[in-house]
């Protein structure tokens, strides 16, 4: 992993056009250079800024931190963490939903990190956390599940299953995209009467 140091350095030879055309020569504000030379970015233009080491152009003013992700391919986008770094700022978090004014905020380059927030399914409920690793017993404890009558079971990607029987404190480590698990009862079915 870059330390930021590195990774700011990195992108010093990555960006040198500072003008990019598009469809019908039309001109692309590089952002950086903009937010380096202290200049506001003109409206109704395009807009190209990088993300990592992905060179992304967009054609409005606006976007979300999931439209940001997406046309740098980072998919799905809820497997990312994304930062906005400014001219002179510390980096900003930018949530999926949140709306980024590309002219109005300095914009100088955009990164990724790991999630910081893991999403998974348990007997069907979606469930969140920011842990990066929890046992069987403390996803079934989380979704109110007892683990002393249930043990736990993940559906893979291909759809095969790790089954957790008898090991309720092994960790797990979280991932995205989102993960799947369902709870098995342990122990004997209860029977029921009816009337005949």
């Amino acid at each position: 992993m870059l330390s930021m140091n590195s990774f700011f350095q990195n992108f010093k030879t990555i960006n040198k056009m500072a003008k990019v055309t598009v469809n019908n020569n039309e001109e692309v504000i590089d952002l950086k250079e903009f937010a380096n030379t202290g200049r506001i970015p003109p409206v109704g233009k395009w807009y190209q800024a990088l993300v990592d080491h992905e060179l992304v152009v967009f054609k409005k003013e606006k976007v979300t931190g999931r439209e940001i992700l997406i046309a740098a391919g980072k998919k799905p986008p809820e497997c990312f963490t994304l930062y906005l770094q400014g001219k002179g700022c510390a980096p900003d978090r930018i949530p999926l939903d949140e709306v980024v004014d590309l002219i109005g905020r300095g914009v100088e380059i955009f990164y990724t990190a790991p999630p910081e927030v893991f999403f998974y399914d348990m007997d069907d409920e979606p469930e969140t956390t920011d842990a990066k690793e929890m046992t069987p017993r403390q996803i079934m404890v989380a979704a109110g599940v007892d683990p002393n009558k249930h043990y736990l079971v993940q559906v893979n990607a291909d759809g095969s299953q790790e089954k957790y029987k008898g090991r309720a404190d092994e960790h797990i480590k979280m991932r995205c995209p989102k993960m799947k698990f369902f709870s098995v009862h342990d122990g004997p079915t209860p029977l029921s009467f009816s009337n005949i």
